[in-house]
């Protein structure tokens, strides 16, 4: 290969991924969480699941963002395992859009004649413009970029001939060694969107057969599980999971496409045909879908199974809201990592507020202070890109979990000493009513999910200052007695320091449970 074709290979290839990266960046900030919003709400059911991953992958052109998302809103607890194999499996389906949008408009229609105009004026817009038209530049640009890309590597490839048949052979063994040849292209490109784009035109340049193609492709598809895999590498419980459904969903099917490439050539073959395609482009595209498409009817009527036996072999451990609290999950941004945020303080504050509960009931309470927890809220928190939070939607959100766990940290310093019930001292109403109050609250807040209104807040707020109004009362009281000497020096100072300790924990309780209401999102 000379090396003019090679550089004009090269920069048409870098040129695709620049062009895929902004397209997917720009889609992504255009839609903003809306579209994030729109999929956690469209996974109802197995179906449902399966069929938002593919369209959302499409949408956004990537399969990685949409992994990433699903892994974010399975650790935020917004929709169950299963629910995120069936968005993982159907977004292997939605990358299938890329092939076809560069087959149809890279080799049939051939817009790259207007790609640098709409280069121009998408980057102008990027540099110059804000907000969703900023988003708009970036997609033009990326379309440009695609395009522009797509046009060097079909100049690049004219005339370039790859005897793959004297390196891989020919026969079943054949098609293994091309699979293996997709998967080095994709792990090295870190694109599958990429390596199939280069194998369209190698085949448009006949540089390869048709069947050649579609072994590379079954390849490809393969080693798109490497960035699930690479994010697994250090991540929580939620994330080694996903990762682990995708690795052996894309290897199984891997698998069983190489087996059944020729069935499957055969159809897509057919299917060009009815498309008109004479130089296969459109047929490989269509090979593309075919194949992951058998691949999830493969997996569906299995899918709770799956997600049982992956559960099962990816081991235990701690599955806590906090624990949840991954970079990947922060990555994510938006409502996806606010949500993961305030589960976590909603999971810790109830702890505490049970402490609370417990001291006004009379009860013997201890509580162990969450520094360790605190800390990891805090820097998930500081983790959290500001640019990926909607400053119309999620700003308010982001300020009030913010209170929320300045909240909760004032409420750890008074549980850091709890007095033990006075035996000689009768405490006021209000300690049963406060107690009654945050039973009523623990009761109500069980499924995180559930909205807790004024209805369930506001008791504790009455309670809190029912208490101040008798912690005033009974001052007074005890001090006379003991100038009267009516009770013990200590049993009334005992009766005193759990009255200041029962109106502070009370009240700072009321407070982290209004900021929690607010912040909840609801």
């Amino acid at each position: 290969m000379e090396t003019d074709v090679a550089l004009r290979i090269l920069g048409g290839l870098g040129l695709f991924l620049l062009g895929i990266h902004h397209l997917t960046e720009g889609l992504k900030s255009f839609a903003g969480d809306s579209l994030r919003r729109a999929l956690q709400t469209a996974v109802a059911g197995r179906l449902s699941a399966v069929v938002s991953g593919a369209v959302f992958t499409a949408l956004i052109q990537s399969s990685t963002a949409t992994i990433l998302t699903v892994i974010g809103f399975v650790s935020a607890g917004l929709i169950t395992f299963t629910q995120a194999i069936g968005v993982t499996i159907g977004a292997t389906f939605g990358t299938t859009s890329t092939p076809w949008l560069v087959a149809v408009f890279g080799f049939r229609v051939r817009i790259a004649d207007g790609a640098l105009p709409l280069l121009g004026i998408g980057a102008l817009l990027w540099i110059v413009a804000s907000g969703r038209l900023r988003s708009l530049g970036a997609i033009l640009a990326g379309f440009g970029l695609l395009f522009t890309g797509i046009d060097y590597l079909q100049t690049g490839m004219k005339g370039v001939t790859w005897d793959l048949g004297a390196f891989a052979g020919t026969g079943f063994i054949a098609r293994w060694v091309l699979a293996g040849v997709g998967i080095v292209m994709t792990i090295v490109m870190q694109s599958s969107s990429a390596a199939a784009a280069t194998t369209l035109v190698a085949l448009d340049a006949g540089s390869l057969t048709f069947e050649q193609a579609c072994a590379m492709v079954v390849g490809q598809s393969i080693g798109t599980a490497a960035t699930s895999a690479l994010a697994a590498l250090g991540g929580g419980l939620a994330v080694r999971r996903t990762a682990l459904a995708h690795v052996i969903f894309s290897l199984v099917v891997g698998v069983l496409g190489v087996l059944f490439l020729g069935p499957l050539v055969s159809a897509s073959e057919w299917l060009g045909g009815l498309l008109g395609d004479l130089d296969g482009v459109l047929a490989l595209a269509a090979f593309s879908s075919v194949f992951k498409l058998a691949g999830i009817l493969a997996f569906y009527p299995w899918l709770d199974r799956y997600a049982q036996l992956i559960v099962r072999i990816s081991g235990s451990g701690s599955d806590t809201a906090v624990s949840r609290l991954d970079p990947t999950v922060a990555r994510t941004g938006g409502t996806i990592a606010l949500e993961a945020a305030w589960r976590a303080i909603h999971e810790v504050a109830r702890g505490g507020i049970e402490a609370v509960r417990a001291r006004l009931a009379g009860e013997q309470a201890s509580y162990s202070p969450q520094t360790q927890a605190m800390q990891q809220i805090e820097q998930f928190l500081e983790s959290v890109s500001l640019d990926t939070i909607d400053p119309t939607i999620a700003e308010s959100r982001l300020v009030r979990i913010c209170h929320a766990l300045d909240d909760l940290s004032a409420l750890q310093q008074d549980l850091a000493r709890i007095p033990a019930p006075v035996s000689e001292w009768q405490p006021p109403p209000g300690f049963e009513a406060g107690a009654h109050a945050l039973a009523q609250w623990l009761d109500a807040t069980k499924d995180p999910e559930a909205a807790v209104g004024p209805a369930i807040a506001g008791p504790i707020e009455r309670a809190s200052k029912q208490l101040a109004e008798e912690r005033a009362t009974e001052r007074e009281r005890l001090l006379g007695d003991i100038a009267l000497r009516r009770t013990s020096t200590a049993t009334a100072a005992a009766a005193l320091d759990a009255l200041r300790w029962a109106d502070g924990a009370l009240q700072g309780a009321a407070q982290l449970v209004e900021s929690l209401r607010t912040a909840s999102g609801e």
